[in-house]
């Protein structure tokens, strides 16, 4: 491998590690908000979304693991004050819309985020670079998702 090949997988490889982490933060949190939350459609949207981060952190696992790389975890103190802000926000009696709201809040900015990383990485590979795209469309239909929860 060259020194321009072994570049572009350099490149590769931060990307999948970055979208990892947004993945597994989104996914982490979901789970923490799930825990706050009783029985109902809404826990049941949420247990779908869980499901489809999951998704996404496996394929980017496995396109790691091919590169003999590892996804790079969330740190301890971002994963710690997001559950401090849902154990706050979330009590027994936190309308399903308001738990929406905030769902789509932090979805929204991991939208931004993840586009942002998607046009800083431009250069790579297609096949790897649409894995950025799935994450994307994953936390675009979560918040879909979250729209109908709105007026109830």
């Amino acid at each position: 491998m060259n020194k321009e090949e072994s570049m572009a997988v350099d490149r590769e490889v931060e990307f999948l590690k970055q979208l990892h982490q947004a993945a597994q933060m989104g996914r982490d949190t979901l789970e923490h908000v799930n825990n706050n939350i009783g029985p109902g459609e809404l826990r049941e949207a949420v247990e779908k979304d869980i499901f489809d981060y999951s998704d996404v952190c496996a394929q980017i696992t496995a396109k790691l693991d091919e590169r003999d790389e590892h996804p790079k975890p969330v740190g301890a103190i971002p994963r710690k004050m997001a559950g401090i802000m849902i154990d706050m926000k979330i009590k027994d009696d936190t309308a399903d819309s308001e738990v929406a709201k905030m769902i789509i809040d932090g979805t929204t900015k991991g939208v931004t985020e993840c586009t942002s990383k998607i046009s800083d990485f431009a250069d790579v590979d297609n096949d790897i670079k649409n894995i950025g795209y799935k994450l994307l469309y994953v936390q675009q239909k979560n918040i879909d998702e979250m729209r109908r929860f709105l007026h109830s």
